[in-house]
């Protein structure tokens, strides 16, 4: 009979877990839909930091990460900032480092070397802005325009705020269907 019981109780917080995810689900979707709007709100700025995201088999970014590129590039043709930090290194699915493949890339579109600097180590958000902000501190510029997908704007905000980078956020559009589109809020949301 205890037995009985201690199933029951389990199966209780199970449920009650479950349901606290879908109500916190319920709220963070919209606000992670509402946000990607709210805060794309670049402003003239000491550096551009394009986020990393993955790269094709062949060392090109993916469509997804060219629209980062291309916005980065629009920013910074745009006179927003001079300077572009490229972020991301190699995953194990990768032939280089996507900071490397962004560098190629905004190269390329006539983007001079000296105006691009490659962080090539991070393998997380987190990791990207840390990474960033050392480079940010050694070059003497204290202002950034975080540009990633428009769906994940609002969290790089946030963890750029928590270690102490001064930004605005750019987002690129993220996906060309509605299906694939929230897809990226919902995985963006249980981020949170």
């Amino acid at each position: 009979m205890e037995r009985k019981g201690s199933w029951k109780n389990w199966g209780f917080y199970l449920i009650l877990v479950l349901v606290i995810g879908i109500i916190g689900e319920g709220i963070l979707f919209p606000a992670v839909v509402v946000n990607a709007k709210r805060k794309n709100n670049p402003v003239p700025s000491d550096v551009i930091i394009v986020l990393g995201a993955r790269i094709s088999e062949d060392g090109n970014p993916t469509p997804a990460l060219a629209r980062r590129i291309d916005l980065a590039l629009s920013l910074y043709n745009e006179g927003y900032a001079d300077t572009i930090i490229t972020t991301g290194a190699r995953g194990s699915d990768e032939p280089i480092e996507e900071a490397v493949a962004m560098r190629k890339y905004l190269l390329a579109k006539g983007v001079p070397e000296e105006d691009v600097i490659p962080e090539a180590n991070s393998y997380s958000t987190q990791e990207n802005l840390e990474n960033a902000k050392a480079i940010m501190e050694a070059n003497g510029m204290e202002t950034a325009i975080i540009v990633t997908s428009d769906y994940h704007v609002w969290r790089a905000l946030s963890m750029a705020e928590r270690i102490g980078i001064e930004a605005t956020g750019s987002g690129s559009l993220q996906a060309l269907t509605w299906p694939v589109a929230l897809k990226n809020y919902a995985r963006e949301s249980l981020s949170w």
